[in-house]
């Protein structure tokens, strides 16, 4: 973590400078100047952040000489083959290949925060802090897989499937386990209700009891190669809590607007990582699986930021505080439109957000590779 602390404050700077810009298109500008700042400390890492991006450049070198059935047989999935079998063709520095994946990744999910969420650069912030972008230098096939998936919210929505389908198998080209997107299509139209959460926390309290026997027939059926395969158990404890302290906060909260695209996606989303992120205490592995859902943390962050902060009517934590704290309501009214007392509430947001990706790095340690 010896460089993400900087990189962390230099988003703040950016965070700060977004909210005291005078124009919109000020705005706009600090928000993909930060998107900018964020593509160029991805393509400015070295080599050594972890073992996945080793066996990367590792697979850079030989993927070029491999035969075209030879891609199509190995272990990387063949969209990702082909961009390695394109660009080292193309160019000779490997920096190209950072670049473009940090284009891949960053961008699409830049345009999915400002379209999704009234404060994206919110969003952003909680990309970082909730450490999604140390996600992004590390599994690089999977965070492009993601990104693209963006693109196939939309065709959710408009129930057009063909069109869903093809954005799927597309970022399957990167990564296979985007195939659990398809799950999406069918939950989204669930009726939100209580009855649903309630269901769905005891499914998570099932998963904890019985992960171990659910993997191991999946793996005995499924992939049997992977039978003699260490299934660690590390850590998980304080991601379980942040998911379902997110989903029953944002049930509780917003719970007038879950017919709303925009806040429906996200909250389901999450509710599914909440729901089937306990298998991780049996196969840790598993916590790929649910990143792809674990992703709507960030826009639903800035979605409860502006309902705490930025909306009086309807506020249903302003209600809580009117009736039984009558005096603490009437003090938090005085400075509720005030900008400081705004930003004052970012910083904490993101204090709190960064003190817990600190302590729990998903029960593993990552090192921040020195920036040369």
């Amino acid at each position: 973590m010896n460089g993400f602390y900087w990189i962390y404050l230099v988003m703040i700077a950016f965070l700060l400078g977004y909210e005291y810009a005078g124009t919109r298109e000020q705005k706009r500008l600090l928000y993909y100047g930060a998107c900018g700042f964020l593509i160029l400390i991805f393509v400015a890492q070295d080599f050594s952040v972890s073992i996945d991006i080793a066996e990367y450049m590792r697979q850079w070198a030989i993927i070029p000489t491999l035969s075209f059935r030879e891609m199509l047989a190995h272990k990387f999935e063949i969209g990702y083959v082909l961009l390695c079998w394109v660009l080292e063709r193309v160019f000779s520095s490997d920096r190209v290949l950072l670049l473009v994946l940090g284009v891949m990744i960053l961008v699409p999910f830049c345009r999915f925060f400002e379209r999704e969420t009234e404060n994206p650069m919110i969003a952003l912030m909680a990309f970082v802090a909730l450490g999604m972008y140390m996600h992004a230098m590390i599994f690089w096939r999977q965070l492009v897989a993601m990104a693209i998936l963006t693109y196939s919210c939309r065709f959710i929505r408009e129930h057009k499937f063909v069109p869903f389908l093809l954005m799927v198998l597309l970022a399957m080209t990167f990564h296979k386990v985007s195939i659990v997107f398809l799950a999406l299509y069918v939950i989204y139209r669930i009726p939100i209700t209580k009855w649903l959460l309630i269901g769905c926390a005891g499914g998570a309290v099932v998963l904890g009891f019985f992960g171990d026997k659910i993997i191991d027939f999946g793996i005995r059926v499924l992939y049997p190669r992977y039978t003699t395969f260490p299934r660690l158990s590390i850590g998980g404890g304080t991601l379980l809590a942040l998911l379902w302290t997110v989903t029953l906060l944002s049930y509780w909260l917003l719970r007038d607007r879950m017919d709303e695209d925009r806040i429906r996606l996200p909250f389901l989303m999450i509710l599914i990582a909440a729901t089937i992120q306990p298998v991780c205490f049996a196969f840790y592995n598993f916590l790929r699986v649910v990143l792809f859902f674990r992703i709507a943390l960030v826009p639903m962050t800035a979605e409860l930021y502006v309902a705490l902060f930025r909306r009086k009517e309807g506020n249903r934590a302003l209600a809580l505080l009117e009736r039984y704290t009558p005096a603490l309501h009437r003090a938090v009214l005085r400075i509720y439109d005030k900008k400081w007392f705004q930003v004052a509430a970012q910083l904490f947001l993101f204090a709190v957000l960064f003190v817990w990706y600190d302590s729990e790095l998903d029960g593993a340690v990552y090192i921040m590779a020195p920036i040369h």
